[in-house]
């Protein structure tokens, strides 16, 4: 039998598995806080679990209790969510003040930081310590959305309810109000979008005009609504005509959420999604980049590679919708969706480079954005 000789001898053919890829970080699943104490299963040593549908929540919860209900809001919605989680605080109403809140949410955050809506139980509602929730959400990528049935929210001059005491404030947190406190309506539309995953396409949202399973509509007036939501038709929204919050009425036998904003004026719970979800990626992008690569050389070359991981979060962005792209009003030309700068490495100071510290490479893009109001105007002429 003749001898047969290896490939070797003619091809040398190696195969490199590129694996140092960051784990991608999540903006989908809920976490409903509750100060109910569940030995081994909610408590100071377990301070979340995770719930897949309401048969798994049946096990744990009675369906007479606030996590039961919550959970069930959260599960109605359509599309239903994947996952909810519920942490534990321990939360004395009335007694338990917004430090000691802090301190709770700290030590739920060190054990399960992978959540990213935030929900409050029943019993939390309305409570001054919440003040305390509001400002730890601002120092973390996360949002809160936070029930309330505080009346003197339809009141534009009330100063003491939890939206009119941090309007004007905060951008990581949204106050959903009901009239009807069995109503559980800032978990449904957690739910609701954190199913919105921007690494999909066409994934863009807004929350105004989003329908919620389980949830009514308040049965209030005009300016009882403005009062809520500070919002002033053709106007949009300011802190001298309301408070910020978010709420769920009829218009047309059409029930929606309006108006989908944060604490703040005219910024939407959409845009810190959007936000987040960038940053995100393009992190994950970079180090991708400087750990797949022997090296990133400290030359114009090198620069342009660093910047791919930029390149590959917009193009992510531009398909998930949320990059504008326009015809520029001058040429009649697509004007850039996103413009990236990447300054020569001449024109960075040695010691810099000695430091191997590159440029700040700026990226600038027009955020789609989305429509909450309009206006027709009709001429009819003979």
């Amino acid at each position: 039998m003749a001898s047969k000789l290896p490939y070797s001898r003619v091809v040398n053919v190696t195969l490199s598995r590129n694996e140092n890829f960051p784990s991608r970080t999540g903006f989908g699943v809920a976490l409903h806080l509750t100060n109910v104490l569940i030995a081994n299963v909610l408590d100071t040593a377990n301070r979340t679990k995770v719930y897949g549908s309401m048969d798994e929540a049946a096990v744990d919860h009675a369906s007479s209790t606030d996590v039961y209900k919550a959970l069930e809001a959260a599960f109605s919605q359509n599309p239903r969510p994947l996952q909810v989680k519920v942490g534990y605080a321990a939360f004395t109403p009335g007694t338990t003040n917004a430090a000691a809140l802090k301190t709770e949410l700290d030590a739920i955050h060190a054990f399960d930081a992978q959540w990213y809506w935030l929900t409050i139980a029943a019993a939390m509602r309305d409570q001054a310590a919440l003040d305390g929730l509001i400002e730890w959400t601002e120092g973390k990528n996360k949002q809160a959305l936070l029930d309330s049935n505080d009346a003197g929210t339809q009141a534009v001059n009330n100063t003491t309810s939890v939206a009119a005491r941090n309007k004007g404030k905060f951008t990581r947190s949204s106050i959903f109000y009901h009239t009807d406190a069995t109503e559980y309506g800032a978990i449904a539309l957690a739910a609701s979008l954190g199913t919105r995953n921007f690494d999909e396409a066409d994934s863009a949202y807004t929350a105004k005009f989003k329908k919620l399973r389980g949830v009514g509509a308040i049965n209030v007036g005009s300016s009882a609504v403005q009062a809520i939501t500070g919002f002033t038709p053709a106007l949009g929204q300011s802190t001298a005509a309301g408070h910020m919050a978010n709420t769920i009425v009829d218009i047309g036998g059409q029930i929606f959420v309006v108006e989908g904003s944060t604490l703040t004026p005219n910024v939407f719970i959409d845009e810190i999604h959007a936000t987040d979800w960038i940053i995100a990626r393009t992190e994950e992008e970079t180090l991708g980049v400087l750990l797949n690569n022997d090296r990133v050389e400290y030359t114009d070359a090198g620069l342009e590679v660093l910047a791919s991981g930029v390149r590959v979060a917009m193009r992510m962005a531009d398909r998930a919708g949320l990059i504008a792209n326009d015809l520029d009003p001058i040429t009649q030309g697509y004007a850039p969706a996103v413009e990236i700068t990447i300054p020569s490495v001449f024109s960075v100071p040695e010691s810099q480079r000695k430091a191997r510290v590159a440029p700040n490479i700026a990226v600038r893009f027009r955020y789609s954005g989305a429509v909450h109001y309009a206006t027709i105007n009709y001429q009819m002429t003979f």
